[in-house]
Order: structure tokens, then sequence, then C-alpha cells
């Protein structure tokens, strides 16, 4: 998890600044969690504002006992379910970042239409729907069957923004480390990463994480 964990953040941080957008930005961290990844993208990214939010209210308490005296006025968690969060934040963001969170709910495409009224770019990460690794450990694996893990099928995932009227503005699959994967072959799985990576069709296949950059459409 810390290998995949960690690549994952190195390119939702690429995938963020090769937006050129106007800075200091407004990012929205949606299912922020205990704030963990939100106050990393904090530290790399010196956003004007981050907002997190998390169905858990347990999370949100946590990560906002984690601000900083220094930062009160920069970050902020609230707890809210994605399908009404436009509800309770009224703001309009240059970002909002998915992580990993897609997969886990029953209407994803309801939670996609929230989401898009809230930030004209959208960068998510989901695990890779086009791998048949992927879709072995949902069946076998004790932690996905218990968290109801299911990867989408890219496409099937594009038309689900598309439908409110965004587009892909980039798309590109890596890491073929899983989360949730022993670290010692997980380095031994990373040594050859590149060579995965760079090689179309076979990245579809070998690797675990799907990273899409959309964009409203005007």
């Amino acid at each position: 998890a810390v290998t995949a964990g960690k690549k994952q953040l190195e390119e939702i941080l690429k995938s963020i600044r090769s937006q050129k957008l106007k800075i200091p930005l407004l990012i929205l961290d949606v299912g922020s969690g205990d704030g963990t990844y939100t106050f990393e993208l904090l530290e790399k990214l010196n956003p004007k504002k981050i907002i997190g939010f998390d169905f858990a209210k347990a999370g949100v308490e946590i990560a906002n006992k984690r601000i900083k005296k220094k930062d009160a006025k920069k970050i902020k968690f609230i707890t809210s379910s994605i399908y009404t969060v436009d509800k309770k934040i009224r703001n309009k963001f240059d970002v909002a970042v998915v992580r990993g969170v897609l997969h886990h709910l029953y209407n994803p495409e309801r939670g996609i239409s929230t989401i898009c009224k809230l930030a004209d770019v959208i960068v998510v990460a989901e695990p890779n729907g086009y791998s048949p690794f992927m879709k072995i450990m949902e069946k076998i694996s004790p932690y996905h069957r218990l968290h109801e893990e299911k990867s989408y099928w890219p496409p099937t995932l594009n038309s689900w923004f598309e439908k409110n009227g965004f587009k892909v503005k980039k798309q590109y699959f890596f890491g073929p480390v899983p989360f949730f994967f022993p670290e010692i072959p997980a380095r031994m799985i990373k040594a050859i990463e590149p060579f995965i990576e760079n090689i179309p069709y076979l990245n579809r296949i070998y690797c675990a994480s799907n990273l899409i950059i959309y964009e409203k459409q005007h």
C-alpha cells in the first residue's frame, strides 16, 4: 500500500500541475477520510484553500484535529455525503481531486453529477477496470470482498462524466503495483514499472491504476 500510495500521489500532483491553472488554487478533496492525502496536497501544492469532505464523521474529526494553527485559514474538513455536498459547499473550485472514491459508491453516476457542479477540472484516480488481475483480486481478496471493491470499465466511467458536460483531457494507466499488495514483491515489480507503463495496451492490462483528467466543456 505504501508503494502504490506514493506512486498515486506523484501522478495526481503531476496531473494537477500540468493543467497550468491560475494559482494559488482552490482545491476540493473528495472523500478525504482522516485528511492524510489532503495534507499532502496542502504541502506539495500550497493552495489558496483546500476543503476536504467525507461521509465518515470520525475521520473528519481526526482530520480537523490535525490542522496546524498556521494552516487554519487554508484547510478545512466537513462531514458530508458525496450526493449532497453541493448543498453544503457553495464554492466553485479550480480542481477537484477524486482519489479512490468512485468504486466504493453504490450510485457512482449520482456522485459524479454532484462533483461536476463544483469544479471545471476534475482529477480522478481509480482502480484500472481494464486489468484482469484487478478483477481477480476483487473476487478473491478478503479486503476487496469486505469493502465491495469494484473497478469500473474505463469507457463507462468516462461516459458518466461526459453526460455532465465534461470531456477526457488526458487518460493514462500507471503503477503495476496494486494497493494492499505485499511490500517485498511490490518493490520487485516497481523495478520494471517504467517499462510496463510505456507500452500501449500492455499498460492497460498490467497497470493497477487509471488516472483521468476531466475538463468542463464550455
